[in-house]
């Protein structure tokens, strides 16, 4: 596969190999990420950029200027990690306890940091001026780190905008993306409902929260069922739900956290207006409720931006290529990126990380989570076909 790379390029693969590494071994949570950014600062400033931050965040710009004809675009990595250890076993395992790469961000700095590297070393090539965007807590859901950027600026003047995401269990040297939606209509949910306790021998006596929270839940699986269209996915699910202090007692609290998943928008109204009503009832029934929810629009590849990626990635074999792939359940930040260009222009794609030759084969969030470090240029050399 690295045939297919640009020799200069090349030239880079020991530095991102080892940067990729170096980051690993600090994973940090979201919005914490301090001494990430630090490192990738540097590594910007030793390349000659010019870098941007604001004080109520840990997320930077940092910008290559080579012409005021040319138009802006923009790239974007995440910087945060996951809140589980690191089970890895190799000489660069995290080396903060219960924090870990487990869904590769650290892949994603190294192949930002060698793309600026080599253009900031080849600016003839460019067609383009350049931003790379380094975002804090994309994981999450609470407090979006792209919606912030964006708000705070990090989009003035941004033509279009382009993202990657490794997965470990695609072969390096395969892509895959789609021309219009590439993620779900996402959000977490927190249910809080307060009852009336009683003691267990007397339930008449009380209103038992979670049973209603448990009745809640289960009602929303038949309006999956009856209520969206077959051909419209859609996922509620529950992941948490407590309750209660005692055995012997009707429980007067109860907290359920879950989330929403649609692939239209339509479908993403009809199952949150649905829970909310669902909700209601229970107040009409003697408890008192509480929900809030934090989620994400879907990622919607623009058209323009979809046939750049395809030229970008020409380098490859056809059979590596996949540009009608379906679309990911999950759901991902960066759509906050770009619905804040002019024309809503951007993509993201998928980056195959894996080497069953070597072993890799993972899934995002699994533990351990092992990739492979070739995968770092192919996705730079994709960066780099975007803007010379």
């Amino acid at each position: 596969m690295m045939d297919y790379i640009c020799r200069d390029l090349l030239q880079l693969k020991t530095f991102s190999t080892e940067v990729r590494h170096d980051l690993h071994r600090i994973p940090e949570a979201s919005g914490q990420e301090f001494k990430t950014s630090a490192y990738c600062q540097s590594v910007l400033r030793d390349a000659g950029l010019s870098i941007r931050t604001w004080p109520c965040c840990t997320g930077f710009i940092a910008d290559l200027h080579v012409s005021d004809d040319y138009p802006l675009l923009a790239f974007r990595a995440d910087m945060d990690a996951l809140e589980m250890p690191d089970l890895t076993e190799c000489d660069y395992t995290s080396q903060h306890p219960g924090l870990a790469h487990n869904c590769g961000h650290d892949s994603h700095m190294a192949i930002l940091l060698t793309t600026a590297r080599y253009l900031a070393a080849h600016p003839e090539h460019l067609k383009a001026n350049v931003r790379f965007i380094f975002q804090m807590a994309e994981e999450d859901m609470t407090v979006p780190g792209a919606e912030l950027l964006a708000t705070l600026g990090c989009m003035e003047g941004v033509d279009a905008v382009y993202a990657l995401h490794n997965d470990a269990s695609m072969e390096t040297g395969t892509v895959r993306f789609n021309n219009g939606i590439m993620s779900s209509w996402g959000s977490a949910w927190t249910l809080n409902v307060q009852g009336i306790s009683a003691h267990g021998s007397t339930p008449e006596k009380g209103l038992d929260a979670i049973r209603e929270v448990s009745r809640i839940i289960g009602d929303m699986d038949y309006i999956i069922a009856k209520k969206t269209s077959p051909f419209s996915p859609a996922v509620f699910g529950c992941g948490m739900m407590s309750g209660g202090t005692i055995p012997n007692a009707v429980p007067a609290t109860a907290t359920a956290r879950g989330t929403i998943r649609a692939m239209e928008e339509q479908t993403d109204a009809i199952l949150k207006e649905s829970f909310a009503s669902l909700v209601a009832q229970s107040e009409l029934r003697g408890f008192s409720t509480s929900m809030t929810y934090a989620g994400y629009p879907a990622i919607i590849n623009h058209s323009q931006a979809f046939e750049a990626l395809c030229a970008a990635v020409s380098f490859l074999p056809a059979e590596c290529v996949n540009p009608a792939g379906k679309p990911m359940t999950g759901s991902e930040d960066f759509s906050y990126l770009i619905n804040a260009t002019r024309d809503r222009k951007g993509a993201m794609f998928f980056l195959g990380s894996g080497c069953q030759e070597k072993g890799i084969h993972n899934y995002l969030h699994s533990n351990p989570y092992y990739l492979d470090d070739d995968c770092l240029m192919v996705g730079s050399q994709i960066f780099i076909n975007l803007v010379t």
